[in-house]
């Protein structure tokens, strides 16, 4: 009897077996599961091959950048260069910039994206070996005008492809990431390069650039490809109807594209400043070293990062319009606190704070830019969009120069604090578009 049912408990778990199927090793199951929980959190951050390849390069282009911001104006201050004369050195890479970004993003809207990043990038590792050899204002200005467009090749291109397959219930996390990302790069380059200047000198820190350029454009080449246009066909309706005619934008948003460019360009005025004075407030009110002034500049880049992806699922969840303007007020509250600061370390927080608000506003204007622009043209749409940004570089450089020459730093933060309340305020006309059905990622981006 006992064997009858040891043989009919045998033929049970067989049965069982061919029934479960063959079984997983352990650890094979446990290498899956590993697989699928880092799969959904690169699908949660929306990390695909290309977008990840982006954020490489748009952290490269910062961290070059940000490198020798320490060095730039008083390495030209050193030359003999005035206040106005930094102001327009600093507002030539803009200007520059302002010129190529509306061209480059129809081109690219062609021709592709990828060769046009690439040559960006080298153009850029060439100015930046080229600083070694400047000896005067002009140099500074033949230079940074030549980066500037070098670099304008890049940023359109860059972030129309990181846009196109992405639909519009997602933009504004994605801006968010790509935002966070790019500041990163914008804090821990001056960072960096306030440590290089010190150790190695001015020149040092214009090499390092160089080289982070060059390794940039080899990367692209390498690992970046232009994808087919019907691949995204499908996150470009995003679940609109497709635009009637070849306009720019959806009909009747000019004026909402017009306040966000407005809300943008006061970022530019934030960065020229910035760029061009804060190394020399600071050292004027507190003689600061290298060091302090690429603290600032990384506090600044800091919060700059730390708060674009909160802002972009904020945008997500409640919209465009009063992410924007809320977080813009908060920056120009950073910014009249400038004008009175009662040490250094509250000069950094007045820099984090302003950090802080530009960091949430972004990536609501970026998104509201892919909304209410046609598809088809959103290359050229983001050229728009930088070039607000670089408007807001030009004036701010060579604007609050001059008042600084005339009147004194001081004079020069108070106006700036009096215009960034203007810009952040015109963010109030500002209309969404319908609030699209969520779409899914995966399907987004097959």
């Amino acid at each position: 009897m006992n064997r009858v049912g040891g043989q009919a408990r045998r033929a049970g778990k067989l049965d069982a077996d061919r029934i479960a199927g063959p079984r997983e090793a352990p650890g094979r199951e446990r290498g899956q599961a590993g697989r699928s929980s880092r799969s959904r959190i690169l699908e949660a951050l929306l990390i695909t091959p290309k977008t990840g390849t982006v954020f490489v390069l748009t952290f490269l282009a910062n961290l070059g950048y940000g490198v020798m911001i320490p060095s730039l104006a008083l390495h030209a201050h050193s030359t003999g260069a005035t206040n106005s004369s930094i102001g327009m050195i600093v507002s030539a890479f803009a200007a520059a910039q302002l010129l190529t970004q509306i061209p480059v993003g129809r081109l690219s809207d062609r021709i592709g994206r990828r060769f046009l990043i690439a040559a960006g990038f080298l153009g850029v590792a060439v100015a930046a070996a080229l600083y070694n050899f400047a000896t005067g204002t002009g140099h500074f200005l033949l230079l940074q005008g030549f980066a500037g467009i070098s670099i304008g090749l890049v940023w359109p291109p860059l972030m129309a492809l990181l846009t196109d397959d992405v639909g519009p219930s997602e933009r504004g996390k994605l801006m968010g990431i790509f935002n966070t990302i790019f500041f990163i790069g914008v804090g821990v380059g001056p960072l960096m390069g306030g440590f290089i200047a010190a150790q190695y000198g001015h020149m040092a820190a214009f090499s390092v650039w160089a080289v982070i350029s060059a390794v940039a454009a080899v990367f692209c080449l390498v690992t970046l490809k232009d994808p087919p246009k019907t691949k995204t066909e499908a996150a470009r309706r995003g679940g609109h109807a497709p635009m009637v005619g070849g306009g720019l934008l959806k009909p009747g948003f000019a004026p909402t594209f017009a306040a966000a460019c407005a809300v943008r360009a006061r970022g530019g005025f934030c960065t020229s400043f910035n760029n061009a004075l804060l190394p020399i407030y600071a050292v004027g009110l507190f003689s600061a070293t290298p060091q302090m002034i690429g603290s600032l500049m990384f506090t600044h880049g800091l919060m700059l990062a730390f708060f674009n992806l909160p802002g972009g699922l904020m945008t997500d969840r409640v919209g465009r319009r009063w992410p924007a303007v809320l977080g813009s007020l908060v920056a120009t509250v950073g910014v009249l606190w400038y004008a009175a600061p009662t040490g250094f370390w509250s000069l950094v927080v007045a820099v984090g704070l302003a950090g802080a608000g530009s960091a949430f506003a972004t990536p609501a204007i970026a998104a509201l830019t892919a909304d209410v622009c046609n598809p088809e043209r959103r290359g050229e749409a983001f050229g728009y969009f930088l070039t607000s940004f670089l408007i807001g570089m030009v004036l701010g450089a060579l604007v609050f120069g001059f008042v600084a020459d005339l009147v004194g730093l001081w004079g020069a933060v108070l106006a700036w604090g009096m215009t960034s309340l203007g810009l952040s305020l015109a963010g109030i006309i500002m209309r969404e578009t319908k609030t699209p059905a969520p779409v899914d990622a995966r399907v987004a981006r097959a």
